[in-house]
């Protein structure tokens, strides 16, 4: 890490204080140097420099008997250890006020890369132990190992109850990378508990391991995290972005919670073939998750039977929607209407009309199920999509 910012080091604080800047590491080799000639070469001032650990000065007769330029010559530390050394060319009595300057900025920048690549490494970390979780088989007895993975990163698998998966779709006024950072940035303070288990990933996902703020039903903390979820997404339109989220199962164990991270990226991607935006549950699609099992050539012969009537004609997605609207509270009709602005009449007229063409009846359980089935199957490919506003 030393190596590689030694030259950045070197140059940047040249810029600054305007005289030649160079670093060495712990042999006295210069590794960075405003003047990049002199990289490779020894520097003989920096070995008492970081063998006393202390600064050194070196007047202008003494450089010529060493070889070097006349200046000053700083330790730099790195938690309490010297690992190299500073040097500024120039006039003693005008270098030397730079000296400390230019020795703290060296162990700044230091912390800050080491600190940036600790969080790299932990994201990295992170990320191979959510995939490790997502391929769990209880069957393999590799439990032991994950927990054993989760606690070194200091994270308590026992108590997340629960996935949720992110995923950004849109920015405006941001770098996508901007805009993705301001995104984890809102998402560690919407899912603020100090155990959730935040993980950014590739293409612009992050995954949460949710650790309730109190004791709860499944029922109860499925709703607390769907309200937050929401919430977060009204903050994030706030700021110019819009994000999709994923909820999935409630877990107990870790065997659940892998099955719980399972159904979220379910739910992410059959929202993405349905065309669903917000913040969408998988207890709200097991259904369609169950019509995804099918093979895809089953899918789309049984939904070209039973369609096909309907599929050619102008109107299809009105009959659609409508009686997917209508699915949705089926004994409920001036609602359903309302819903779908339209009368009821017209409602009954065009739910008539469904069972004309299809010869399925809309008010018969079983006609009812493989309509609906032949509809979702329908949009789950990539023919026929459909934009739907989840919650």
């Amino acid at each position: 890490m030393f190596k590689k910012m030694a030259q950045n080091i070197a140059e940047s604080t040249c810029e600054v204080i305007g005289h030649n800047v160079l670093v060495t590491d712990e042999n006295a080799v210069i590794i960075g140097c405003s003047v990049k000639k002199r990289i490779g070469t020894f520097h003989e001032p920096s070995l008492k420099v970081m063998r006393e650990n202390k600064t050194f000065i070196t007047q202008s007769d003494e450089a010529k008997k060493v070889g070097v330029y006349p200046g000053v010559t700083l330790p730099i530390h790195f938690f309490d250890k010297v690992i190299g050394s500073v040097s500024i060319t120039g006039s003693p009595e005008e270098v030397e006020r730079y000296g400390l300057l230019v020795q703290k900025q060296a162990e700044i920048m230091l912390r800050e890369q080491a600190f940036l690549e600790s969080n790299l490494v932990r994201e990295r970390a992170l990320r191979d132990l959510f995939e490790n979780i997502a391929s769990y088989d209880g069957s393999q007895g590799m439990g032991d190992l994950i927990n054993l993975q989760a606690r070194e990163l200091g994270v308590t698998l026992s108590r997340c109850r629960m996935a949720v998966v992110l995923e950004m779709k849109g920015w405006k006024d941001e770098s996508s990378e901007n805009a993705y950072q301001i995104m984890v940035r809102e998402l560690r303070s919407a899912f603020s508990h100090p155990r959730n288990v935040i993980c950014p990933q590739r293409n612009r996902r992050v995954t949460v391991f949710v650790t309730p703020n109190r004791q709860g039903s499944n029922e109860e903390i499925t709703q607390n995290v769907e309200e937050t979820a929401k919430k977060f997404i009204e903050v994030l339109k706030n700021k110019g972005i819009t994000a999709d989220i994923a909820v999935g199962f409630p877990a107990s164990d870790l065997n659940s919670l892998a099955m719980s991270l399972r159904s979220a990226r379910d739910a992410m991607r059959l929202a993405g073939q349905l065309g669903l935006s917000g913040v969408f549950s998988a207890r709200n699609l097991t259904g369609e998750a169950l019509l995804d099992l099918l093979p895809v050539g089953k899918r789309e012969e049984f939904a070209e039977r039973t369609l096909a009537a309907l599929t050619a004609r102008n109107d299809y997605e009105e009959m659609r929607d409508t009686f997917l609207g209508w699915c949705e509270s089926p004994f409920a009709s001036g609602e359903v209407a309302e819903k779908l602005a339209m009368h009821r009449n017209s409602l009954q007229y065009r739910l008539k009309k469904i069972r004309a063409l299809t010869g399925k009846n809309p008010w018969n359980f079983k006609d009812a199920f493989e309509l609906w089935a032949a509809f979702v199957l329908k949009n789950i490919s990539s023919e026929g999509k459909t934009k739907v506003k989840a919650f």
